[in-house]
């Protein structure tokens, strides 16, 4: 297989250096497709690079909204943190216990209105819990290790410190907590106030946004530390997901600056803007995937893709149309240069002298053929008339003979071809020249052309073929009556003298059989057991005498025989045969009557073994000068070819005949029977 891809491709290149045409057309296709599919792909890069900055720009976007509503929503808790902590801490406020039932009211007051905030409470200097805006608050649980206290008790400066999400100890739920320093009046530290804020709504209020490209937003402090975003993720609470390089960079810039930034996640790339929040120490991000960013672009990317495919398709199709037709036309004028240069050197090479005539009877070719024929050279011929050049070379009447004949071509413009016999001369001697016109026409001209062809070596071999012919005749009808005659003396010998002495022999063991006495039936028995032996042995003697030369065709005629040889084919194949005779057949010598009987004994046999017929008729006439026997049955047929021998049956039956000077005929068809007919003249001649 590889061999054979290997001599295509070698055949390919060598069509293409000889059809140049065919080259430039696939240089030409492949150019259109190369720029094609280039142009395709630096757009969809451009698209795919411009889709992704417009990403960008949209995550920067919201950033800046989630900052916004980010420093809005935290104003609002440290406002109501700001208010709660000046009551507390003017002289009013300093006269009751943080743990007060007006400072309880106070808390609950306060916190009205903040959805964002769970509760507010209050922490002592020693770290406990003293008051709440939530009923269900436990007094006096330490909260010393919480970072919201730690921080302000190391020594912490801040306003407003925001702590990490931690689960809250009152109701199990994570939340992260806002917490304020409280001073005395000799501005000691008396204690915090916090707020513990709704992790919930700040992730509601991202989900509010509702936009599909966003992957995820984040919602961190200062050092990374995650604090709410969308999607819900618990897993990631307090935990410092922020890329510390970004947040630095991020710090060292202004307020509210912003960086985007690329990072590999578990999804794939995604780009992550960042930014702070005014005023806070916090930083929203907003991450996109850059599958989700090139989502739009994708849509944009099939229809062209579809569109470069289509149209790389087309002018593929287009050129292999093409080329395919480019190739068969150059396969045709290549075959057609090797056809033309074929046919010039067959007629050259042709045994038969050709010479083609235009209608001004101008030579016009003239094959080497010719030029013996007619001892001139082609270069001389070629342009000269041709009744000056046949001139030369035939006798008056010769010449006149063959322009009759050419004549008679220029009268058939249909082109149908006249023959006939002229003689020439050569060496000054005559021989038989076959001369067969045609005309044709060509780009409107008519063309005559005569192919002279030498019968001399012809003749010979005919002659030489019909005596061979008549010789093996001779041979065969020799054969054919020296096999009948031994035939018949084999035949008399066996019914005669083999026949006679198993009949005498059947006699005197009947004889013997007769003498036994009484008593000896065992010896009976043996005897009856030979004469049976006996009467089979003289029953197949005359069955191979009458195979051989049934003596009733000598002794009563072909009726006769054909009668009793019917009957036995009948008793031993139990197949009908109708026997019609002529009332008389003395007419006929013992020739023709072995012939015809020889011709319904193999025809029998041949509708026995392979005729699977139902029914036979054989008919014998006298039809004046000759004998017609035909022998017809409608067994299945065969399919007969009159240009092969076929079997060696018929082959002998033919031979019979034609050694008889008759005719032999088969007509069979499958499923349609045979029918065997002979005809052999009445009289014999007598070598």
């Amino acid at each position: 297989m590889e061999s054979g891809l290997v001599f295509r491709s070698i055949g390919l290149k060598a069509r293409l250096r000889q059809i140049p045409s065919v080259k430039a057309l696939l240089l030409l296709s492949l150019a259109m497709i190369l720029a094609t599919v280039i142009s395709a792909t630096a757009l969809l890069l451009d698209l795919r690079q411009k889709e992704l900055a417009h990403a960008q720009g949209e995550i920067v976007s919201l950033t800046r909204i989630l900052s916004e509503q980010t420093t809005r929503t935290f104003e609002s808790v440290a406002m109501t943190m700001r208010g709660a902590r000046e009551r507390i801490s003017d002289d009013i406020g300093r006269r009751f216990e943080l743990d007060s039932r007006p400072i309880h009211l106070l808390l609950q007051a306060r916190i009205a209105g903040l959805p964002q905030v769970t509760s507010l409470f209050l922490v002592d200097s020693q770290g406990l819990g003293v008051n709440s805006s939530r009923p269900d608050f436990t007094r006096r649980l330490s909260v010393v290790d919480r970072e919201f206290f730690s921080h302000f008790v190391a020594g912490g400066n801040d306003e407003i410190f925001i702590s990490r999400p931690e689960k809250a100890r009152v109701d199990g739920q994570w939340t992260y907590y806002v917490s304020m320093r409280l001073l005395d009046a000799d501005e000691q530290f008396r204690g915090v106030l916090v707020a513990a804020i709704n992790i919930d709504y700040f992730e509601s209020l991202y989900d509010s946004i509702g936009l599909d490209f966003v992957s995820r937003i984040l919602l961190l402090n200062r050092d990374g530390v995650f604090l709410a975003g969308k999607p819900h993720d618990e897993m990631l609470f307090g935990k410092s997901i922020g890329n510390s390089a970004t947040l630095v960079k991020l710090q060292e810039q202004q307020v509210a600056g912003v960086v985007v930034v690329s990072e590999e996640s578990v999804a794939g790339r995604q780009f992550v803007a960042y930014r702070q929040v005014a005023n806070y120490p916090l930083v929203v991000g907003a991450a996109v995937t850059e599958d989700d960013a090139l989502t739009p672009w994708r849509q944009v990317m099939r229809p062209i893709v579809a569109g470069v495919v289509l149209v790389v398709l087309f002018v593929v199709l287009v050129t292999f149309l093409m080329a395919r037709n480019l190739l068969r036309k150059g396969v045709l004028e290549s075959a057609l240069k090797d056809s033309d240069a074929q046919l010039r050197h067959m007629i050259q090479s042709a045994r038969d002298a050709i010479v083609t005539v235009n209608s001004a009877k101008c030579v016009v070719f003239f094959n080497a053929a010719a030029e013996h024929m007619f001892g001139v050279r082609a270069e001389e011929a070629i342009g000269s008339d041709i009744d000056e050049l046949l001139a030369r070379y035939l006798s008056q009447a010769q010449l006149a003979n063959l322009l009759r004949f050419l004549d008679e071509g220029w009268r058939s413009p249909d082109g149908r071809i006249l023959l006939g016999i002229i003689e020439s001369l050569r060496d000054e001697q005559e021989f038989p020249v076959e001369l067969s016109l045609s005309t044709t026409t060509f780009r409107g001209k008519t063309l005559l052309t005569a192919v002279f062809r030498d019968l001399t070596e012809r003749q010979r071999a005919e002659r030489e073929l019909l005596e061979t012919n008549r010789q093996l005749q001779e041979l065969s009808a020799s054969l054919q009556s020296v096999r009948e005659e031994e035939r018949t003396g084999i035949a008399r010998e066996l019914h005669d003298e083999l026949g006679q002495m198993l009949t005498g022999i059947r006699m005197e063991v009947s004889w013997l059989g007769g003498r036994l006495v009484d008593g000896q039936q065992a010896l009976a028995d043996k005897v009856t057991a030979i004469k049976g032996q006996i009467d089979q042995t003289i029953a197949s003697v005359r069955r191979m005498s009458s195979e051989l030369r049934p003596l009733v065709l000598d002794d009563l005629g072909f009726a006769a025989a054909a009668g009793w040889y019917v009957d036995q084919f009948s008793a031993r194949t139990g197949l009908p045969v109708e026997l019609v005779l002529p009332a008389d057949d003395s007419q006929h010598d013992d020739t023709v009557a072995t012939a015809l009987f020889r011709v319904l004994q193999e025809s029998l046999t041949n509708v026995a073994r392979h005729a699977r017929a139902t029914r036979v008729k054989v008919r014998l006439d006298f039809q004046g000068v000759q004998w017609a026997l035909s022998i017809h049955d409608d067994g299945v047929g065969f399919v007969h070819d009159h240009g092969r021998c076929g079997d060696l049956g018929l082959v002998g039956m033919r031979e019979r005949a034609q050694i008889l000077g008759g005719q032999f005929a088969v007509t069979t068809a499958p499923g349609a029977g045979t029918l065997i007919e002979v005809f052999i003249p009445a009289q014999q001649k007598r070598a």
